[in-house]
Formats: structure tokens, sequence, C-alpha cells
């Protein structure tokens, strides 16, 4: 811990801190239509949220600072005032430190915020209009909150324009400036016990206090990759539902076997996407589903293969030595169980190589998600003008799964089931679909 010399502002500040973030944002919104609109709609999404998870708030102390880091840090650059606060010394640090402190601070900001959402006892509050900078990217607004049997505390909010998004980067209180005074507390701390030490210090007194998981999930394009916004929908889907449902994410990428076997093991807590089976059933816990996965057959053009039902499918693929393209280990579900002895099966890793091989004639059809489907013709269109992509033949709920060896494998899942369902209620979920072009949207 620091000393609380040096991580605490003076009386005057103090006192008034826990009212500063709350009146951070409502100032904003009665500052211009720019900034307004952006940080308006982050407080009456907080508002909200503290009237309907007024359980989870009364009952989950880290729970105000979940709804702080999902609704307003997005209004407020906080990776901007840790510079900042850093000054001269951000050249001084590491990648690995510059990230350390930037976390650290982050957890700073948010633990401020949500005292003030704690304290704050509805004090009045005069604003003045906005003033902007010559450029018109960077605006002042003045305010004065009055106090019952206080002298009035004159705050002024320092806002910018980052790439057409209003966000807040400080707040000066009677004259003295937050940022400023987290630099000269920092600057002590460095004074005193050196730059890499002071930063190790703040990590460990500013950390989140969230309950992490630990997820794992195979490279599964457009639903899960690294290469993707958001590591991909499945993956941003879930994180969001568990940050609803107050937990924090950390999302490993791995090959499916090891993705079982780390969970057989205890060292992961769940997988990001999986279909139900038995087997699976009895070693993990399932969520409800999250998403529904089409599956359909990819065909060549010129074969006379038809079906309208998946009956008709198995009748026609019956004793005409189809060799049927599938990945290994996946749930595909009761009805593929009719159909396997049926054909020759392949498996494959990778959907890409899975189309290719239908396309040169290495194997008949392929069973496929029909999004993923598209998404590897679209990027392949001198095979895709070649295949063709017949009617859905299996449905199959996509699931998180957790492993049983924790004790509370239950709870989580009834956590993610109810933030699921508040989440598709209040349009939030149906958002996330839509930033991905998920085409059932």
């Amino acid at each position: 811990m620091l000393m609380p010399s040096l991580i605490t502002l003076s009386q005057h500040i103090v006192r008034t801190m826990t009212l500063i973030a709350f009146l951070l944002i409502s100032s904003l919104s009665l500052a211009a239509d720019g900034p307004r609109k952006v940080v308006e709609d982050a407080a009456s999404k907080m508002t909200q949220r503290l009237i309907t998870d007024k359980e989870k708030v009364n009952t989950q102390s880290y729970y105000v600072e979940h709804l702080v880091d999902e609704l307003l840090l997005p209004v407020v650059d906080h990776v901007y005032m840790a510079r900042k606060v850093l000054a001269k010394n951000w050249k001084k640090t590491s990648d690995a430190q510059k990230k350390q402190f930037i976390d650290a601070f982050k957890h700073k900001v948010i633990r401020t915020y949500a005292g003030a959402f704690k304290a704050f006892n509805g004090e009045m509050i005069i604003f003045d209009d906005a003033k902007f900078s010559k450029t018109g990217n960077r605006a002042l607004v003045k305010s004065e909150i009055q106090r019952i049997g206080a002298p009035v505390i004159n705050v002024t909010y320092k806002l910018f324009n980052k790439k057409g998004q209003w966000l807040t980067y400080d707040a000066v209180i009677e004259g003295v400036s937050l940022v400023k005074s987290f630099r000269d507390q920092f600057n002590q701390s460095i004074d005193q016990h050196g730059l890499a030490q002071a930063i190790s210090l703040l990590a460990a007194e500013y950390k989140s206090e969230t309950p992490i998981l630990k997820m794992a999930g195979h490279s599964w394009e457009p639903y899960i990759s690294n290469q993707l916004p958001a590591n991909g929908l499945a993956v941003n889907i879930v994180t969001e539902v568990f940050t609803r449902a107050g937990y924090q994410v950390e999302m490993e990428f791995m090959p499916w076997q090891r993705v079982t076997e780390e969970m057989e093991a205890g060292s992961i807590d769940m997988s990001a996407a999986s279909w139900y089976n038995q087997t699976r059933a009895r070693e993990t816990q399932f969520t409800d589903a999250y998403l529904n996965n089409d599956l359909v057959i990819i065909k060549r053009k010129l074969d006379k293969l038809t079906y309208s039902t998946p009956a008709e499918f198995k009748t026609y693929i019956d004793k005409r030595g189809y060799r049927l393209a599938v990945f290994k280990d996946y749930g595909y579900g009761d009805y593929f169980s009719e159909i396997a002895p049926l054909v020759s099966l392949n498996f494959y890793k990778y959907c890409t190589q899975m189309i290719r091989d239908v396309a040169n004639k290495s194997t008949d059809i392929a069973l496929l998600d029909h999004w993923t489907a598209q998404n590897s013709l679209n990027n392949t269109k001198n095979i895709a003008d070649h295949l063709e992509v017949m009617p859905t033949l299996i449905q199959r709920g996509l699931h998180v799964t957790i492993s049983k060896l924790r004790t509370d494998h239950q709870a989580i899942a009834e956590a993610f089931n109810k933030a699921l369902a508040e989440m598709k209620q209040d349009g939030s979920y149906q958002e996330i679909l839509k930033k991905h072009h998920y085409p059932a949207i």
C-alpha cells in the first residue's frame, strides 16, 4: 500500500471527490449537443441499471464498479489521463510498465466513480454554457455545486473530441486539477520508491475485485478469432453477458482438444462455444443457448443432390457412397448419429480446407454452419462459383460450458442465463449482433 500522504488528495478535494465523478457525468450532459448526447446516454443507462440491478448493487460489493466500467468508462479517456499523470516518465517506462500503470489507473478511476454513485445526495448544481477552443475540438464546462450550510464548490470539466466522440479527461476543483493532483501524488511515490516500484504499488492497490473466469476456445471464424473485432461474435456476446452478470472474462485461444483437456484439468473454467451432447453435459454445466447455428450442406453445383427436409436428405444419401466432411468431436446431435452410418466421414480441422476439398472432389459434401460457410465462400470466390449452399439440415444451439470442477458452476450458469435474458430484453444483445453483421439481423 502507498502511504496515505502519497495516495490521497488534499482534505478539501477528498470531501468533494465522491461528488465529482457523478457530477462530471451530470454536467457534461448540459455542455453542448455533441458531448451532451454521449454522456447523457451513458448516465441514463447507468441510472436504469442501478434500478434494475438493485439486488446485485446491494449484495455484490464490486458490482457498482462493474457498472461504471461497462457504462461510464467509455466516455472517459482514462488512457490519456494516465499518460498525463505519468508525464515525462511515460517515455521512461517499458511497454509492460505502461500497460500495468494504465490498468491500475483505470481501476483508480472506476473506484472513484463507483464511490460517487454510492455517495451522491442530489446537491444543486448551476452550469455555465460550454466554452470551446478555437479549433472546436476541446471544451470547458464551468459549474457551481451549491451545498446547504457549506461554501459553493467551483468545478470546471475538460473534454476533447477524439475521432468524433466527446470524452472527459480532467476536472478542476477550486482551481486544482485532478490529473495534476494525481500526478503530484505519483511523483512523490516515485521519489520515495523509484518508478518501477511506484507503478507496482499502484497496481497492487488498484486492481479489479470482479471475479475472473478463464475461458478458452478454438479459432472458428467468424464466431471466434483473435484476428476479429472483440475476438469474434461468440466471444463478444459471452464476454458482455458475463460482464453484465458481474464477472470478468479472460480469453485464451487454443485447439479444441486442448480446450477439453484444460477444462478437465481445472486450469480453464469454461469453453466459449459448444453444442450440447450428453457426454459433455455429464462433465460440464451448459448455459442457455446464446446463438443458434443453422448447419447446411455444401455441395458441388453439378451434384444432383437435392432435399427439402432432413428425412429427404437421409433417403437420398443412403447407399450412394457419399463422403461427408465434418469436424471431429463436434456435438452434431442425434440426427447426425442417424446419417453418419450412411456416409464415409472425412474429418477436418479447417473450414477453408473442407470447402476446397469439396470443390476439387477430394470429398463430396460438407456439413457446416451457414454463416461460417458463407464467410469462407465470400473469401474464396474462385471456388465459391462451383459450389452451392443447400437448405438448413440441422439446427444447434450454441452454449457456454462451465467445468463442474468449479463448485459454483451452477450459480455461474444461472447468472449468465439471467443476464442474457436481460440483454435480449433491453436490446443490447441485438446491438452486438448488428455490430458483427450477423445475418439473422
